[in-house]
């Protein structure tokens, strides 16, 4: 008998002993955060001896004598880029590949805080912490496990100092443009609000930020190949350092449930044309952007303010262009010419609400190269509630503009589950 407690003993004292602890029993008033790879650079001549931007988050590293890194109290591995929406709870991954984090990682996750939903954040307790981004091989083998080689390329080492009860948005951004390896990058935190700020029900409100890299609208003045235009997707040309944003808003003529292989809808809402938002400037700044707020039914409601088919526009031009009242603010193929003077991205249930992928979108008919540069989801959500199998709630959205990329970061207030 006391040889089979003492062998227990043993086993549970090695359990004890791994390499990695990312779950926390319980964490006493902690801060949340949500972390992106959010590096665009592909290889090429130019990247060719950069390392690829394939990541493991090690916070709070544990070294060895020799200096070898052997665990950290959280870990994030297989950090790939992020796709180009990130919705307002935690969706699993098809392969090893994450795409934030936590992402679907079996950790400790934010509450329903003043009624929105922070299951897409992570606990962490609140204090001074190391955060180190690793460069990996791109494969399914953990950090740990690799070749001591493997191990040893270090893209980011930041400190941060979080504080208990905030919200915290973080990623690996490209500091600024550059000719010769490596590339300049860092690690962006942002302080969110919307755990803060009142919300109206009735209305969607989105913020907008351009974290692109220093001299990068400058280095690609061009306009792409209208090839890049068979599909919708969040692959775009420079967007310029300073612009004006305006939005429009139009009738949907997509059906509800969604039937992907419909065109979007081009039909102007009256009264919603071109109205003004306000200014965008590429920053670091870990300031808060202002929310601007759209009403969630802008047109005429035949549903008792149950679904709204609506979709936006957003146009953003550099100082001295402007876009043009009617339904086509450049009219004839102006988004395929799009540059850093203007750029327009829609936000329509074409990028079927969330479940959007650039890699296979559908095509949106004949109409949307002439409306769009850019596709993201619409920020209605679509979702069975109460009786309804189908009711508009208005989002929170952050749309997250790096180099060549546009992304969408969307929370959710809290809305009665279905009735079944």
């Amino acid at each position: 008998m006391k040889n089979i407690l003492f062998l227990a003993g043993i086993i549970i004292l090695l359990a004890s002993c791994s390499k990695t602890s990312s779950n926390y029993n319980t964490i006493a008033n902690p801060a949340y955060f949500r972390v992106f790879n959010s590096l665009t650079y592909d290889p090429s001549i130019p990247t060719k001896d950069q390392p690829h931007p394939f990541l493991t988050m090690i916070i709070d590293p544990e070294f060895d004598k020799s200096g070898e890194v052997t665990g950290g109290k959280v870990v994030g591995d297989f950090l790939d880029r992020r796709g180009p929406f990130a919705a307002p709870f935690p969706v699993g991954n098809p392969d090893y590949k994450n795409k934030e984090y936590p992402g679907n990682s079996k950790v400790l996750v934010g509450p329903i805080l003043n009624g929105i939903n922070l299951s897409s954040w992570a606990q962490i307790p609140p204090g001074k912490h190391r955060m180190v981004f690793y460069v990996r091989p791109v494969n399914s083998t953990p950090f740990f496990d690799l070749n001591y080689r493997d191990r040893q390329t270090i893209m980011v080492d930041s400190t941060v100092d979080l504080s208990s009860g905030e919200v915290y948005t973080m990623e690996v951004l490209q500091k600024s443009t550059s000719e010769h390896p490596p590339i300049p990058v860092e690690l962006y935190v942002r302080t969110e609000q919307f755990t803060k700020t009142p919300f109206n029900d009735t209305l969607l409100y989105v913020n907008f930020y351009n974290l692109g890299a220093v001299g990068y609208a400058t280095a690609n003045p061009g306009t792409r190949d209208y090839s890049f235009y068979t599909f919708g997707s969040n692959t775009s040309t420079a967007f310029g350092d300073t612009m004006n944003i305006t939005y429009s808003l139009y009738k949907d003529d997509i059906p509800y449930p969604f039937n992907i292989s419909s065109n979007v809808g081009t039909t102007l809402i009256p009264g919603y044309n071109v109205l003004w938002l306000g200014t965008l400037v590429r920053s670091h700044s870990d300031k808060t952007a202002p929310y601007y707020s759209i009403p969630l039914f802008a047109a005429p409601d035949t549903t008792g303010g149950i679904l709204s088919t609506q979709w936006e526009l957003f146009v953003l031009t550099a100082p001295g262009y402007a876009p043009v009242n009617g339904p086509q603010p450049f009219p004839g193929i102006g988004p395929v010419l799009a540059n850093p003077s203007y750029q327009v991205i829609g936000c329509s249930n074409f990028a079927n609400d969330g479940k959007y992928s650039s890699n296979n979108a559908p095509t949106a008919g004949d109409n949307y190269e002439y409306l769009a540069s850019t596709w993201l989801p619409n920020l209605i959500n679509y979702t069975a509630s109460g009786t309804h199998k189908q009711q508009s709630f208005a989002t929170i959205s952050s749309i997250e503009i790096i180099n060549g990329f546009v992304y969408m970061m969307s929370v959710q207030r809290t809305y009665p589950p279905p009735v079944n």
